[in-house]
């Protein structure tokens, strides 16, 4: 019974691990915001967006490198997050379908940021290209709006496998239903050409944002207290029996 307690705290630790890579990934995305500054709409003047590109570019290299680490600590906290569901419901396909949905959205995450900082120093390198700025900037818009729909997978998964486990408290199940629910509204609005139904602006992008890194700041903040009674209270198969 001794080495099944030890293994619980070990357990409990690697999920302290996931829960402090959520937030350093909220952390991180929040700086690389703040470091682009303000960013000209999708809809904007191809001027307008070359102008930016060309004066800020290395403001969004900067930025991209910060995205990447956020992306990064993002997967390692969906991952101790996809564990968690699993160690109190192996039965349930939830943790993998949470598993696959980070992996996902981090790859598209990945992809995104990566080609957007890329074509920023090829376009203000060769400055005769920056004509075409537009072109990366509106492309890396349009696939952060869509990605939406599969930001919705983990989200939804998560919900059903707390309603399952119970192993946080159920507003939080109801928080990732509400915010996969926004995520996939504002990725039906990319035929929006102007004002705040475009690509970008805050509707599509900031509500449903800031509402995904509140839930990974709670969720990260229940694993790192160590908040999972189900976990705590099970004990592994191979732990049973006489010491």
């Amino acid at each position: 019974m001794r080495e099944g307690h030890e293994r619980r705290i070990r357990a409990g630790h690697e999920m302290r691990w996931g829960g402090l890579a959520g937030i350093g990934a909220v952390i991180f995305a929040i700086i690389a915001r703040l470091v682009l500054g303000g960013t000209p709409r999708s809809t904007e003047t191809m001027g307008v967006i070359a102008t930016y590109m060309n004066d800020h570019r290395g403001r969004i290299l900067f930025a991209a490198l910060l995205y990447g680490i956020a992306i990064a600590l993002f997967l390692w906290f969906g991952a101790a997050l996809s564990t968690a569901f699993r160690r109190a419901d192996e039965t349930s396909d939830a943790p993998a379908v949470v598993l696959a949905g980070f992996t996902l959205i981090s790859a598209i995450g990945f992809v995104a940021v990566s080609m957007f900082g890329a074509m920023t120093y090829a376009l203000t390198v060769h400055a005769g290209l920056l004509i075409l700025a537009a072109v990366p900037y509106t492309t890396a818009t349009i696939m952060v709006t869509i990605a939406g729909i599969a930001m919705a997978v983990p989200l939804t998964a998560s919900a059903i496998a707390i309603a399952r486990t119970h192993i946080f408290p159920m507003w939080m199940a109801y928080f990732a239903g509400l915010v996969a629910l926004l995520s996939v509204v504002a990725a039906f609005m990319v035929w929006g050409t102007r004002g705040a139904w475009a690509p970008g602006n805050w509707l599509q992008t900031y509500v449903p944002t800031v509402l995904l890194g509140l839930w990974v700041l709670a969720a990260s903040a229940l694993l790192v207290r160590e908040h999972l009674p189900v976990m705590a209270a099970r004990t592994p198969p191979h732990a049973m029996g006489p010491a």
